[in-house]
C-alpha cells in the first residue's frame, strides 16, 4: 500500500524537518522522498510543507496530519498482525538503532531470516534520545539505544546489553602505549563529544572526575568523524570504545585506558510491548551472537 508507505515516510520528515535527514533514515534518495511526499500532497489535495532555508515546515495541514497518520499506521499494523497465525514470528516490526550499535542489529536479523522467513524488520539508525521517545511513541517497536534519561515506563522493556568504555584516542604519531594522559590532553586540541547527548554528559563527568582538563578544539556529534580526524592528528580525544571498533588494530591510531576505575556506558535494548513476542525472539538473537563473540 502506496498511501501507508508514503505516510510513514512523513512522519521521519516531520521529525527530521528536512529531506535529507529522512531520506538517511528511510533508506531513499532525498529526490525520492520528495517525489513521496508529493505524491501524498497530491492524494490528500492539500500542502504539508513549507519550504524553510535547507529544510522544510509543516503548514497547518501537515501539522494536523501527524495524528491522523500515527492512528493510520498503527491501525495498519494491528490489523496485519492480526492476520498472522496465532504467536508466529512474522509480519514487520520497526526497530531502532544508534550508528555505533547498527551493525549488531543488522547481523541478528540476517541471522534470523533462515528461521523466520516471514519476519519483515525495518531498520532506523537515529539518535538515543530520538530512539527512546519513538519507542515510548509507539512509531518504533524496539530500539538499541544508549542508556540516558530514566527509561522506565508502564509497558516498556528495558535489557542491557553490554557496555562500552570510554578511552581516550590519540594518533599514533604522537602518543605511545606508555604516553601519559594528562599530558596528551595538555599537548594536543582536544575534540569533544557532544555535551548533549548521554555519552557527552559521561565523559565531562568523568574528565572532571579524574581532574584531566583538556584543551577544547571542536565539538562534534558523530564519534566517527571525530576519530577520523585523529587519524589525521588534528588532536586527541576522549570516547566510548565502540564495540564493532578496532580501533587497537589500527596502526595511525592509540587507544589508551583512562587511569583509575573504567568508566562506562551501557548499551540496552528497549521495547514497546506491542509486538513483545517479536521483539523478544530479536533480543534474544541478539543476546545470542554477543556471547558467541565475548
Amino acid at each position: 500500500m502506496s498511501t501507508i508507505r508514503f505516510l510513514r515516510t512523513f512522519l521521519v520528515v516531520a521529525q527530521e524537518g528536512s529531506y535529507a535527514g529522512a531520506a538517511e533514515r528511510v533508506a531513499l534518495t532525498q529526490a525520492a522522498v520528495g517525489l513521496q511526499m508529493r505524491a501524498l500532497e497530491a492524494e490528500l489535495k492539500t500542502g504539508l510543507f513549507e519550504r524553510s532555508g535547507r529544510g522544510v515546515l509543516l503548514t497547518v495541514a501537515g501539522r494536523a496530519l501527524i495524528a491522523h497518520a500515527e492512528k493510520i499506521i498503527a491501525s495498519y499494523d494491528q490489523m496485519r498482525e492480526g492476520l498472522e497465525q496465532d504467536g508466529e514470528i512474522a509480519g514487520t516490526v520497526t526497530v531502532g538503532s544508534t550508528v555505533s550499535a547498527m551493525g549488531l542489529l543488522s547481523n541478528t536479523v540476517v541471522a534470523m531470516k533462515p528461521r523466520f522467513p516471514r519476519l519483515n524488520v525495518r531498520l532506523v539508525v537515529q539518535e538515543s534520545s530520538g530512539l527512546a521517545q519513538s519507542v515510548i511513541r509507539g512509531a518504533l517497536d524496539a530500539a538499541v539505544l544508549i542508556e540516558g534519561t530514566p527509561l522506565e515506563r508502564q509497558g516498556l522493556l528495558w535489557t542491557p546489553l553490554y557496555v562500552e568504555p570510554l578511552v581516550l584516542v590519540a594518533s599514533a604519531l604522537v602518543a605511545k602505549p606508555d604516553s601519559d594522559i594528562k599530558q596528551l590532553l595538555r599537548e594536543n586540541p582536544f575534540l569533544r563529544f557532544d555535551r548533549r547527548t548521554p555519552s557527552g554528559i559521561r565523559i565531562e563527568q568523568t574528565l572532571r572526575k579524574l581532574g584531566l582538563m583538556p584543551q577544547d578544539f571542536l565539538e562534534l556529534s558523530s564519534v566517527s568523524s571525530i576519530v577520523d580526524l585523529v587519524r589525521q592528528n588534528v588532536g586527541v580525544t576522549v570516547v566510548p570504545h565502540w564495540r564493532n571498533a578496532d580501533w587497537v588494530n589500527d596502526p595511525t591510531l592509540q587507544v589508551l585506558p583512562l587511569p583509575g576505575r573504567p568508566a562506562t556506558r551501557q548499551v540496552g535494548m528497549l521495547e514497546h510491548g506491542r509486538r513483545e513476542h517479536i521483539t523478544t525472539q530479536i533480543r534474544l538473537q541478539m543476546l545470542a551472537l554477543l556471547a558467541r563473540k565475548a
